[in-house]
């Protein structure tokens, strides 16, 4: 519902704008736009509307809820998640799909993001699959994620972790050492609302 108004000199815009069920495409994570709507008022700036935006993602084993409002030229955001964080680690997880500790103590991780990205991308050359934006939910590269681990204090050797998302709650988790040693682990994530 959204009407124009004034002059080819002075366009005014009065009413809302809104995207219900958007999903936007980060390089390690999406975020489902639940509601987001642009109010518009002719007293305004026509590229200034106040924004109520609300959008959720899932990343490793976060949900992560994000909320954006102010104006389009200040917009203010507010990010939570399950189990709590701080708002630099959710930040963290929702630009590099890492937690905050592991970007900054090991310089390993960034590169071995920047690989990952790589394969997706090479992946979606050679098996198509298109902009990201219209692949769905359940994509193998979206529900499959490799990591490298912490390092291990006492042996100071590096692990590698790979997980698959079988569904909401089910994720499969494997953990193979440097020395060759592999872990299995199936989790059952259950939230608390």
């Amino acid at each position: 519902d959204l009407r124009l108004t004034g002059t080819g000199l002075e366009p005014k815009l009065d009413g809302t704008a809104t995207a219900n069920d958007l999903v936007l495409s980060l390089p390690f994570s999406r975020l489902h736009v639940r509601r987001g709507t642009a109010y518009f008022s002719p007293d305004g700036a026509v590229m200034n509307p106040r924004l109520d935006i609300s959008a959720v993602s899932e990343v490793r084993d976060y949900r992560i809820n994000v909320y954006i409002y102010g104006t389009a030229e200040d917009p203010k955001t507010t990010f939570s998640s399950q189990p709590p964080l701080p708002q630099e680690e959710i930040i963290a997880l929702l630009a590099t799909g890492a937690a905050f500790e592991e970007l900054t103590g090991n310089a390993n991780v960034v590169a071995g993001r920047a690989g990952w990205l790589l394969l997706q991308k090479l992946y979606r050359k050679v098996f198509g699959g298109g902009d990201p934006g219209e692949r769905g939910e359940n994509d193998f590269l979206e529900r499959f994620d490799v990591n490298l681990g912490p390092v291990d204090p006492q042996t100071g050797a590096q692990s590698i972790v790979t997980r698959f998302k079988i569904d909401e709650n089910w994720v499969l988790i494997a953990t193979s050492g440097i020395g060759g040693g592999v872990q299995g682990k199936v989790k059952y994530l259950i939230r608390f609302r």
